[in-house]
């Protein structure tokens, strides 16, 4: 894909945290000129001042995808500028995988190589980033925190340094679209007001889902700013609402704006600095009434931006973030505030057709699937734009039905399976023949994973192949599926069942994962699913065998005449006992994978319940089964009313659980409440389950 470049960062630096390096070429002309590139771990682009592509896509350790960018209409008469950013962040995240940082650029026109990595670019470290700062979320990587009052630009001549050549990677095409760009400004401030330190407050102090340490890579708290627990510190008095831009802002400030709907990309404003500023950005995806706060997602939102007297700041953030609302909280100086917006970064959905329903609360809501699923699948399916970007299992089993549905199209998909199929479990962190939870991402250091998603993967590469791909080649996933096969049949016990699985085991956020040890039956009827899948795929008998035995033992084992139970315990005597633990959940792993007939009347009192007591949003009180959460209960239930034909049920679950997702935020989220993500990617199904519905 490189004819002459190779891969460059400046000397030293390639395996240093939250690294920040810009390259630059000059040349004469840029007509007709294609400029292939990629990076880690992420990549600006400019031409000539003017932004023009974040990337690369992510894919699996040891591989890189390379971006193909047209540069003739940037093309300027005399001297064109090419300016490359690089955040190399050298951590173990859940959203890439841990590997030297580098950039690898080759201008072409034609067959000829006008400029390449290793001949025509300087480089540089720009003095304006702070390396040293709080992780963002264990997840993602480093808050972002820039000094412009020490560097105006990327490529100050004071800042140029020699680069060393790295080691060459796999490289390999970008699968998925290019992302959509789209500047939106909100040219009002709803909130202006005063600052005042409060220190009766209790910052937030729950910043990571899981505590990072040297492993996963972090600074000393001792070494960075702590802007996050700066802003909590601050007392928020209003003075002023309504007011239009530009406005002016001093010392211990702030103005609040009011996206009115999420946004997912980069944070840009324009201002000038009257004395010496430091300005903090916070934003958050909700807020009560007007008064700036942090919901609770375990994400440090904040960037940092300083600036020296009478500096004219442009200014964007080099990641993409999610907000509904965002403050700008001066810290000390004064600046007139000029623009506030976002650049958009997000799947281009522009051609998709919101339909006409005759049900305004499901068109909006179908918008606002269509939106929540834009943000999510730029180059992998993603559970979040926020506190993750990063590429689970199972949420990738219905994200994978929204894009099919939406375009016709596998794009995302054909990237996030192959990046699956490249996966090498070189350090044995996870069980051999497994694969990880969620990719591209670093395992955790304790090996953990889901079995379960695992099984969603096959699930949804039957589907894939059956449905959406017809022409891609199942071969291809032989070796990660039979793996997966022998893996799982480590575990079954005498009886033929899953029992013990290692690692995170999960079937739902609710009280059923805590019934998930010794014999889990939601388990087993995915296993039997799983097995199916595998002979619907390879025409493997004995796995249809298998399937057979594993849904009559489960059923026979579970079923106690009404309903399923969810698990059995092995006592010290050896013998398994049938608890009494009943979720909703269960039924419809049952119902969708246990192969039974819902019109057999042994099944009566189970229907009656599906139809009228149990719900998305439950319509009366059953404490002793417990109810579906969000995630995977209400999906699943989805599913499985379709598969029983009750249609209207469908709608009306969408319409209750989703409907007020949509007026706040104009996606759909993670949870019932207003906690966590409030724009996952698998939320997006709803649309798909609406028009099924509807059809």
């Amino acid at each position: 894909m490189f004819q002459c470049a190779k891969p460059i960062f400046p000397k030293g630096m390639k395996n240093e945290m939250n690294t920040f390096a810009a390259f630059r070429a000059r040349v004469e002309s840029l007509k007709g000129a294609k400029l292939n590139l990629t990076a880690y771990t992420f990549y600006q682009l400019y031409v000539n001042g003017e932004f023009v592509a974040f990337g690369p896509a992510r894919t699996a350790k040891g591989y890189a995808r390379v971006d193909v960018i047209d540069l003739d209409k940037y093309h300027n008469d005399g001297e064109n500028e090419i300016i490359v950013g690089v955040m190399g962040y050298s951590c173990r995240t859940l959203s890439t995988v841990y590997q030297p940082s580098f950039l690898v650029a080759e201008l072409t026109c034609g067959d000829d190589v006008i400029a390449y990595t290793g001949r025509d670019f300087e480089s540089f470290l720009p003095a304006c980033h702070t390396q040293k700062t709080e992780r963002y979320s264990v997840q993602r990587h480093f808050t972002e925190v820039w000094d412009y009052s020490k560097d105006k630009t990327w490529t100050d001549e004071a800042d140029k340094c020699e680069y060393e050549v790295g080691t060459e990677l796999d490289y390999i095409n970008r699968v998925a679209p290019y992302a959509y760009y789209e500047d939106i400004s909100c040219d009002v401030a709803a909130v202006m007001g005063t600052l005042e330190y409060d220190g009766s407050v209790t910052p937030k102090r729950s910043y990571y889902s899981f505590q990072p340490n040297e492993y996963w890579g972090t600074f000393a708290r001792e070494e960075v700013g702590l802007y996050f627990e700066w802003v909590q510190y601050q007392k928020q008095t209003p003075v002023e609402r309504g007011v239009e831009l530009p406005v002016k802002l001093s010392g211990l400030e702030y103005a609040v704006f009011d996206f009115e709907r999420l946004e997912t990309g980069f944070i840009g404003l324009k201002a000038t600095a009257k004395a010496d500023t430091k300005i903090n950005i916070a934003f958050s995806e909700h807020i009560e009434g007007e008064t700036f706060s942090y919901t609770d997602m375990h994400v440090q939102n904040i960037v940092t931006v300083s600036a020296g007297a009478g500096e004219e700041l442009d200014f964007m953030s080099f990641e993409p973030y999610v907000w509904r609302y965002a403050m700008i909280a001066l810290e000390y100086g004064e600046i007139e505030l000029e623009a506030f917006g976002v650049k958009r970064f997000e799947n281009d959905v522009t051609s998709v057709e919101i339909p006409e329903l005759e049900n305004p609360i499901l068109r909006d809501i179908y918008k606002a699937a269509v939106k929540t699923y834009a943000h999510n699948a730029v180059d992998i399916y993603t559970d979040c734009p926020s506190r993750e970007r990063a590429g689970w299992l199972c949420d990738s089993y219905f994200t994978g039905k929204t894009e099919h549905f939406l375009f016709g199209t596998t794009f995302v998909e054909d990237a996030f399976l192959e990046n699956y199929r490249l996966y090498k479990n070189d350090d044995k962190l996870i069980p051999e023949g497994s694969i990880p939870m969620c990719f591209p991402s670093d395992i955790k250091y304790n090996g953990e994973m889901i079995p379960q998603w695992t099984m969603w993967y096959i699930l949804e590469v039957e589907d894939y192949i059956k449905n959406r791909n017809t022409a891609a080649d199942k071969e291809l996933f032989r070796d990660s599926i039979y793996g997966l096969l022998d893996f799982y049949a480590r575990y079954e016990n005498s009886d033929g069942l899953l029992e013990d699985l290692p690692s995170w085991n999960f079937v739902e956020w609710s009280k059923a994962n805590r019934w998930v040890f010794n014999v889990n039956y939601p388990t087993n009827f995915l296993y039997a699913q799983v097995l199916e899948a595998a002979y619907n795929l390879y025409g493997d008998k004995a796995c249809l065998e298998k399937c057979k035995m594993v849904r009559d033992v489960a059923i026979a084992q579970s079923f106690d005449g009404k309903m399923f139970r969810d698990h059995a315990l092995r006592g010290e005597d050896g013998k398994l006992t049938l608890c009494g633990d009943i979720s909703e959940i269960c039924q419809y792993y049952a119902i969708l994978f246990a192969g039974i007939d819902m019109t057999d009347a042994k099944y009566a009192d189970l229907l009656r319940l599906v139809r009228e007591v149990f719900g998305a949003v439950r319509k009366e009180d059953m404490p002793e089964i417990e109810p579906i959460n969000a995630f995977i209960g209400v999906y699943l239930r989805l599913e499985a009313l379709l598969k029983l034909e009750e249609k209207a049920l469908v709608l009306n679950d969408i319409e209750s659980f989703f409907g007020n997702m949509e007026k706040l935020t104009g996606t759909l989220w993670e949870n019932r409440s207003i906690h966590g993500s409030l724009d996952h990617g698998f939320a997006s199904y709803a649309a798909v389950a609406m028009m099924k519905a509807l059809g």
